[in-house]
């Protein structure tokens, strides 16, 4: 949650849920909480199975990339989607993985995309499509 006043963020967790009307619903309810405070609150301990997810609202980008510093072992995906765009009469929304090829691979990152085109209803994708 990005808090305008102050420039700062407080991390979201949200219980995942196959029902995606109570998953939508609770996090909804997580994101009004957040809003209500100003805390980093980071809390892995208690949220095993989380990983990194941040909207970039205020830019369309063509390529971003994260780099962590050198000997810090981080193993989780870290995605990203930025502003979406019309291009050419279609709508564009930059989409950004990272994965430590310790734990994951290109198939894996492939797989992100492919279940992401699925749940866009694309059958097709151009190499464009996806930044």
């Amino acid at each position: 949650m990005f808090h305008e006043d102050t420039e700062t963020c407080t991390p979201v967790y949200t219980t995942y849920s196959e029902d995606y009307a109570v998953f939508y619903r609770n996090a909804l309810a997580d994101v009004e909480a957040a809003k209500k405070t100003r805390e980093y609150g980071l809390d892995a301990a208690n949220h095993p199975n989380w990983f990194d997810a941040s909207y970039i609202s205020w830019l369309s980008y063509d390529a971003m990339h994260i780099e962590l510093p050198d000997g810090y072992l981080y193993f989780l995906p870290i995605i990203n989607w930025g502003k979406y765009r019309e291009e050419n009469g279609r709508l564009m929304m930059p989409v950004s993985v990272r994965l430590n090829h310790a734990v994951a691979d290109g198939y894996l990152v492939a797989n992100v995309f492919r279940l992401l085109e699925k749940e866009m209803g694309i059958l097709s994708c151009s190499p464009c499509s996806m930044a």
